[in-house]
């Protein structure tokens, strides 16, 4: 079993796809979390080949610059390892992120949140943001149609002016 192993390959390939839409830390480290499960699965149990393999997957040049984002928040992904309880199984590794980490250089360019709002507070927000918009509409509607009834009224009182004016005329 080597890096080019198929399994391994494609493991690798899926994290480069999927780290490439995370916008959050902890998203990173859920998912380095499955894959210290799946590694250990993959091992057949064996942890310490399976602390080769993390090492040599969070080392791979398609990897590379997603770790070079995290490694601006080393302290915070550090601290959130050692605290959240949903990637506990990632403290086995947490040595070995944190190691690749610290060799890798900090670049900063995609803005990453320590955690992720939780789902029912975004579809909040996108709700209040539909909402506002649908006001809005409404809002340029209704305007719209009182500037139209503005208009017919200038236009009643133009007639109704002409008219008067020509029937003083007659007279």
């Amino acid at each position: 079993m080597t890096i080019l192993d198929p399994w391994l390959q494609e493991k690798i390939a899926l994290l480069a796809d999927e780290f490439k839409h995370y916008r959050s830390i902890d998203s990173y480290l859920i998912k380095l979390s499955s894959l210290a499960y799946d590694l250990e699965d993959y091992c057949y149990g064996d942890v310490q080949k399976a602390r080769n393999f993390m090492e040599k997957i969070l080392k791979h040049p398609s990897l590379v610059n997603h770790m070079s984002h995290l490694s601006c928040y080393k302290d915070a992904i550090e601290a959130q390892v050692q605290r959240d309880p949903r990637i506990k199984k990632l403290r086995e590794y947490s040595d070995i992120l944190l190691s690749v980490l610290s060799e890798t250089p900090c670049r900063e360019e995609k803005g990453i949140e320590l955690s992720r709002d939780a789902t029912f507070r975004i579809e909040k927000k996108e709700e209040t943001v539909r909402s506002a918009k649908r006001k809005q509409h409404i809002l340029s509607r209704d305007i719209a149609v009182k500037i139209s009834i503005a208009i017919g009224v200038i236009l009643a009182l133009l007639a109704l002016i002409y008219a008067l004016i020509t029937i003083l005329k007659v007279i």
